[in-house]
């Protein structure tokens, strides 16, 4: 299971790219990662530029409303089993009815913990960021000194 933001790093520059730039902020070369996507995206177009950049701010916000919902999240595991425990089910209803609960608890606890904690992805999407600004700005510079 990746992160939003692997995954988005993924799907624009590969998952060669992704292992590459995550064994490069190993090695604290984060100004090859900031070259490299930057040359990818140099030829883009600038409306291309803006819908990665909406793109982009859209997983950072899914990203965010991951953690924010995992609270939520969480009470409703514990009411949902309260609520078994009261209703006095037979046993194996209640394993049962317990065991699903628990299993798609696990899962969002899973991917709350992903998002949470995926530090590389977070600083890969800031380079990315900065690239994407930087590219834009060129644009606009660009434009106003053709009087467009």
């Amino acid at each position: 299971m990746k992160s939003v933001l692997g995954k988005l790093i993924q799907q624009k520059f590969g998952r060669e790219r992704y292992t590459t730039y995550t064994r490069k902020l190993n090695e604290k070369e984060s100004m090859d990662i900031f070259c490299d996507i930057y040359e990818n995206l140099r030829c883009q177009s600038e409306e291309d530029l803006n819908d990665a950049l909406r793109e982009l701010l859209g997983s950072v916000q899914t990203s965010i409303r991951i953690s924010k919902n995992f609270l939520y999240i969480s009470l409703g595991y514990f009411v949902a089993m309260l609520m078994l425990l009261g209703l006095h089910l037979m046993v194996p209803v209640f394993a049962f009815a317990s065991g699903i609960i628990s299993i798609c608890y696990l899962y969002k606890f899973a991917e709350f913990i992903r998002n949470r904690y995926c530090d590389r992805d977070v600083r890969i999407v800031l380079i990315y960021k900065i690239a994407l600004f930087q590219l834009l700005e060129e644009t606009c510079l660009q434009n106003e000194g053709n009087g467009v």
